[in-house]
């Protein structure tokens, strides 16, 4: 089939008039050499749960879903006298983009003026793409050929050979010659319903077994039977397209006489259509009733009789050339083969196919026309070769067909589907020929509201004027309406007249409660009050904001004080869905400081809780001097001396603590305080004498053994090294930092290089450089407690524009040191590891320097894996899907929030396998223990791979 951008290209334009696409009206309006031609099509789709503008008393017969299915389409407009030009149109199946109604696809085609005779053909591109048809002849000479060499071949119940044909009667019964005519001037289109019809016979084939028939003969009873095949006796070997109105053919060919004798089933070799069913209902009076079956089976039908001698019901359904023939002796017919028991002993039915208009009749000959139903029930009661005596129903096979007065009224809108939220519309425009005051809205999808019952989730207002529809959320429904069922897809009809038009729209009203931003920073500047306030957006479909219990910020606002920082958070509405507050810094915080507080939707979500949202508000001083911030972290190992280490002590790592308004902090036990009988287990103090920055210029390269040229210059700015002691940052706990003027000089320098020569240096960005230590060891230089490590290049100083920065050590990551710009949130992460059949049993990390000529490295390790919720490895309680055994082992350390990576080693197994901890990567994390963040990791020890999550 072409491409819709291949039809648009052709002589005959697709358009979706009355249908469904944003450019359905590209064609709307004619060259003045043509007009419009509007073809409607019906079609047959699953699970219809509504009634459709067609009259629901003229449904499909006797049709199922698959039998009506249209893969490809063919129009023919052949022109009569002359008059026009030939229009040969291959189009799109239905599908949603040209659906004029569920039931209907629309087509419009651009068509030279003129009188023509309209064809429309289904599910037929492998024979016509053989055939040359330029004439209404060629047509009516094209054959359906049912051999295996022919085409279409036997028809199928999802590719059946259709057509509709013109009209030879009108509406009102009077002759016609089914020509319309096309003129220029038509102010609207031409239109053809064109009503498909099938071009072979249904046979619906029920053979009953019951041994307690008590006409059932006696060895056919105690042995039982089995269908072994069934074979079509006689049946067409090929038919016309067009059907020319004739019920007997008194001139056939000899060929066209004998027939074809296709296997239409075959036990043996398991082809063809055919089960056993044991239990059915059998209601004789359906025999007349349309889509309504004499036989109705219960249960899913089987290749075999379960028991051959007990009651079954065999079931097949046959698509059937139709045959018209000059005497009865050349009907078609079907033969029913079948073995007694477990013999080879075979039995022979004949069923003869078709009817005759008057069953009383002895000389009519019998017909098997296209578009018919046959309900056989045949009853096996005797042994031979006999005909089988049946009860047949015959009743009209067809589509679903058009009514006449369906293409009176038009309807066009610009899509089919909207999207709409709580607080988002959507809006489809339309056009129609009917007074646009005329639509009825239904939603036909509701929410149950338990003081007001089934109310519509889907609201419609009509924009009479500008023809425009408004989809919304119906506002009488709240989210906790809703329960669970946040999101979905509403089906609401729009009717005009005696059309009715279905669109879907997905409606999504899962409770959100939105803040922007969420982490605001305020440089405090008294002579810059405009820039001290922040303002912060919120959205939300759950009733408003909601601030801290005991909080007031209407009018004057709510002052919170945090250290030497107080801010001030004021909001002049908190009951609205879309609405701002705003947070101003009253007093100058002296050090960087952050407030943090919870915000909540003031309704509840499905669950009937709140929803949070946690804001952090960074106040930083007036931007003075450099501050540079610095702490270590995952550093809790002892140094024996300056190149050994004790093992990490998990058990003194203790979890992140607030500011407490105590000079007693959690966070300030980072492993540098080293001094002699110092307790980590019972301190939680700060100690600046073991905080040391040293601040310097160096002109010339330090050498990979440490030494340095002796011309290498250097300016001091904090003394000698280690240099000078930092300050505590109580009201940022575990941050130490040092304060220099942002233009001061050096304090002096060694005197030699161009020190001789250039006595001060003023401090600089990108030339200033910086190294940390907790001031041990100084003789040696190498030690574990410092940064940058021996040998490697200071720090260069930052150059942010508010002169803070933030330096953070970590020996158990790459790069073993980090700077920030604003501080970083510091979190407690369990690395939860699971193992496949092996125990963890140590880790390891190798780093720094430990020796004077910078070959050595120190190695933090724990190989003691008995902490409690630190390092603890225990056996899994489940197996994963392939009976394998799980260990589990916690690691308690520290990070940056959202920078989980570590450099660590893990031995498994002893010494067995060792393997970098998520093989380096950053995963992230899913879940929380409390107020620890959970990062998972799987090792397969067999294949030596990592993977994210735990593997069960």
């Amino acid at each position: 089939m072409k491409r819709l951008a291949d039809i648009l290209l052709s002589l005959a334009a697709l358009l979706l008039l009355a249908a469904c696409t944003d450019d359905a009206d590209v064609y709307n309006t004619p060259a003045s050499s043509e007009g419009n031609l509007c073809v409607y099509v019906p079609v047959t789709r699953e699970g219809d749960e509504v009634t459709s503008s067609l009259d629901p008393s003229n449904p499909t017969y006797n049709a199922s879903v698959d039998e009506c299915k249209i893969n490809d389409l063919h129009l023919y407009a052949f022109p009569v006298g002359g008059k026009g030009t030939l229009l040969s149109q291959e189009l799109p199946s239905p599908e949603a983009t040209n659906m004029l109604d569920e039931k209907v696809a629309s087509y419009q085609l651009k068509i030279k003026p003129g009188t023509y005779r309209v064809y429309v053909v289904a599910n037929m591109k492998d024979v016509l793409d053989v055939n040359s048809i330029t004439t209404e002849g060629d047509l009516k000479k094209v054959v359906l050929g049912y051999t295996p060499e022919l085409k279409p071949g036997m028809p199928v119940a999802n590719n059946i050979p259709m057509i509709y044909e013109p009209a030879t009667k009108a509406a009102d019964g009077t002759a016609t010659d089914g020509t319309i005519t096309i003129n220029n001037t038509d102010k609207t289109p031409k239109t053809v319903a064109a009503n498909l019809r099938f071009t072979c016979v249904k046979v619906c084939l029920n053979l009953i077994y019951n041994p307690d028939d008590p006409d059932m003969n006696n060895a056919l009873k105690s042995n039982g039977l089995q269908i072994t095949d069934i074979i079509g006796k006689r049946l067409s070997p090929q038919t016309s397209l067009l059907w020319d109105g004739k019920f007997t053919n008194p001139d056939v060919s000899s060929k066209y006489a004998t027939g074809i004798e296709p296997t239409l089933y075959d036990a043996t070799a398991h082809t063809g259509n055919g089960a056993y069913y044991t239990s059915w209902t059998e209601t004789p009076a359906n025999a007349n009733v349309n889509n309504k079956d004499i036989i109705t089976v219960e249960g899913e039908g089987v290749a075999n009789p379960v028991d051959k001698t007990k009651k079954w019901l065999f079931r097949a359904t046959y698509y059937l050339p139709e045959r018209y023939v000059a005497q009865a002796s050349q009907q078609s017919a079907l033969k029913v083969d079948g073995a007694v028991g477990g013999s080879a002993i075979a039995n022979s039915y004949n069923i003869n196919l078709g009817h005759r208009k008057d069953e009383t009749s002895t000389t009519e000959v019998p017909t098997f026309p296209r578009g018919t139903y046959y309900e056989i029930v045949g009853r096996i009661k005797s042994l031979g070769n006999i005909d089988l005596d049946c009860v047949v129903g015959v009743k009209p096979w067809e589509m679903e067909t058009i009514d006449a007065d369906f293409t009176h009224t038009t309807l066009w809108v610009s899509k089919t589907s909207a999207e709409v939220k709580s607080l988002q519309d959507d809006y489809i425009n339309y056009r129609t020929n009917a007074d646009p005051a005329s639509l009825k809205f239904e939603c036909e999808s509701k929410v149950n509201k338990t003081t007001l019952g089934d109310l519509e989730i889907i609201k419609v207002e009509n924009d009479e004027v500008n023809k425009r529809l408004k989809f919304f959320i119906n506002p009488a429904l709240s989210v906790t309406d809703f329960g669970l069922k946040t999101e979905g897809d509403a089906k609401v009809s729009i009717k005009v007249n005696n059309l009715k038009k279905y669109l879907y729209v997905h409606y999504d009203v899962t409770p959100y409660f939105k803040v922007d931003p969420v982490d605001i920073v305020i440089q405090y500047d008294n002579k810059n009050t405009r820039e001290l306030t922040k303002v912060v957006k919120f959205t939300t479909n759950l009733g408003g904001i909601k601030f801290p219990d005991g909080w007031s910020v209407l009018d004057s606002g709510h002052d919170v004080t945090y250290a030497n920082s107080t801010i001030n958070i004021k909001c002049k509405n908190t009951q609205l869905a879309k609405g701002t507050f705003t947070i101003t810094a009253k007093t100058d915080p002296k050090t960087t400081t952050t407030h943090t507080f919870t915000v909540k939707s003031i309704g509840e979500d499905g669950t009937k809780k709140h929803i949070e949202q946690e804001i952090r508000v960074t106040v930083r001083p007036p931007v003075g001097p450099y501050r540079i911030y610095m702490r270590a972290i995952n550093d809790l190992a002892w140094a024996l001396n300056a190149s050994t280490l004790e093992q990490f002590d998990h058990s003194e790592m203790l979890d992140e603590e607030a500011y407490n308004n105590s000079d007693k902090n959690n966070n300030w036990r980072d492993g540098w305080w080293v001094e002699n009988g110092a307790v980590w287990g019972t301190d939680r103090s700060s100690h600046v004498a073991y905080h040391k920055v040293y601040i310097y210029t160096q002109k010339g390269e330090t050498k990979s053994d440490g030494t340095k040229d002796e011309n290498t210059a250097e300016w001091y700015f904090t003394g000698g090294w280690p240099g000078r002691s930092m300050t505590a940052d109580d009201y940022n706990p575990g941050w130490y930092y040092y304060s220099i003027a942002h233009d001061a000089k050096s304090e002096s320098n060694n005197g030699k290089g161009d020190a001789n020569t250039t006595a001060e240096k003023t401090i600089k960005p990108g030339q200033t450089l910086l190294i940390f230590s907790n001031g041990t060891y100084t003789s040696e230089g190498y030690q574990p407690h410092r940064f940058t490590h021996h040998n490697d290049p200071g720090i260069t100083l930052f150059n942010y524009e508010d002169r803070e920065g933030w330096y953070l050590y970590d020996p158990l990551s790459d790069p073993y040191y980090r700077v920030y710009d604003k501080k970083p949130t510091i979190v407690d992460v369990e690395y939860t590891i699971y193992t496949k059949n092996k125990r963890i049993t140590a880790w390891y990390c190798k780093y720094g320097v430990n020796s004077q000529d910078g070959k050595g490295q120190f190695e933090m390790k724990s190989d003691k894996p008995n902490v409690e919720k630190e390092f603890k490895c225990t056996e899994c309680d489940k197996k994963d899907k392939d009976g394998n055994t799980w260990f589990k082992t916690i690691l308690h350390l520290k990070a940056p929030l959202g920078e989980y990576d570590k450099i660590l080693k893990l031995k498994v197994n002893g010494d067995e396998i060792h393997t970098e901890l998520f093989g380096g990567e950053n995963y992230p994390s899913t879940k929380m223990n409390g107020k620890r963040y959970v990062v998972e990791g799987s090792f397969d020890t067999d294949t030596k791979t990592w993977k994210k999550g735990a593997p069960f």
